[in-house]
């Protein structure tokens, strides 16, 4: 049976789709015409003295954290079980947090001397 399962398990992962994770796709980038081919014409070019910067703008990413009322969370514990103690009248509050989704890439001439990425995720497929 645990051969079974071994050869299984290989089966299924030499059949999957094998890909490059978001940082090593990025990290493919090399060049201002593979960043060109790949995500198109940047939404703002800024020339600064160094390099080009090129920046791709992929809108805001919304994140909400619940925070409850401690009362929701009380527990009590008898010998023979665990009882909760819950006020369902209290107000649960959350914190919404609003941040950009980019890319950026550092030029100079043709070559990609740096990158960053926030909250963006591009992995691709390995050939």
């Amino acid at each position: 049976m645990k051969i079974i399962r071994i050869v299984f398990v290989f089966t299924f992962i030499s059949c999957s789709n094998v890909l490059h994770n978001h940082n090593d796709a990025m990290s493919m980038l090399t060049t201002k015409n593979l960043i060109i081919d790949r995500f198109g014409e940047p939404d703002r070019i800024t020339k600064l003295e160094n390099y080009d910067e090129f920046y791709y703008d992929f809108g805001e990413f919304r994140e909400q954290t619940n925070y409850f009322d401690p009362k929701i969370s009380l527990m009590t514990r008898n010998l023979d079980s665990i009882s909760y103690i819950a006020d369902f009248e209290s107000q649960s509050q959350f914190v919404t947090r609003f941040s950009k989704k980019y890319i950026l890439f550092h030029i100079v001439d043709q070559k990609v001397i740096y990158w960053e990425s926030q909250h963006v995720n591009f992995p691709i497929k390995k050939e």
